[in-house]
């Protein structure tokens, strides 16, 4: 199994790293080593996290020592990472929602 960040994930991964750099006195080594950490573990364990808000397949795995978590789907031979949430922030889960009928095909059970 393979892990896969997918475009849509490229703004929320961009403000963890901007985030960690506009703050110094933050650790971005311990949070760099920290995603690695997530990333591995979802790999090794997918079912590990929670289900996101009402989402079927879609879970949310906190990094920890951080206020972000990666918002993923497993399927038979990936692992595919739809967000990096701030979850602090209010962000809306409306994209997510329109991304998962975009995909409905990709996500199906087989």
């Amino acid at each position: 199994m393979h892990l896969r960040y997918l475009p849509t994930a490229e703004p929320g991964l961009r403000w963890m790293r901007d985030y960690y750099k506009r703050h110094p006195q933050l650790d971005i080594v311990a949070a760099s080593a920290a995603l690695a950490t997530a990333e591995r573990t979802i790999v090794n364990h997918p079912e590990s996290a929670p289900r996101f808000e009402d989402f079927e397949r879609v879970r949310e795995y906190h990094i920890r020592g951080t206020h972000f978590a990666l918002l993923y789907v497993a399927t038979a031979d990936q692992i595919l990472i739809i967000d990096v949430r701030d979850t602090c922030g209010q962000r809306s889960v409306d994209r997510l929602r329109k991304f998962l009928a975009d995909q409905a095909t990709l996500f199906s059970e087989k």
